[in-house]
């Protein structure tokens, strides 16, 4: 029977896998979140401040944005 993975007890290696892309990914999950979760919440789980999130994954909030919506949303209101 062949396995695609290592041998039991060998260490499967990645070198492009950091903990900066774990991270990274994980900070742009919870970016495609707002509104459920706070810019603010974000930064607080990361240990970084509000600022920080803004500038690195403003990209994905705007992305994500839908100003129309949302001014549908409140003159129907």
């Amino acid at each position: 029977m062949s396995s695609s993975g290592p041998a039991s007890g060998q260490k499967m290696e990645s070198p492009d896998l950091t903990a900066h892309i774990f991270r990274h990914n994980y900070c742009m999950n919870l970016c495609y979140q707002i509104p459920t979760v706070s810019i603010k919440k974000i930064a607080e789980l990361l240990g970084d401040n509000e600022k920080m999130v803004i500038e690195v994954y403003n990209h994905i909030i705007l992305d994500k944005e839908d100003a129309q919506k949302a001014v549908e949303l409140a003159l129907n209101a």
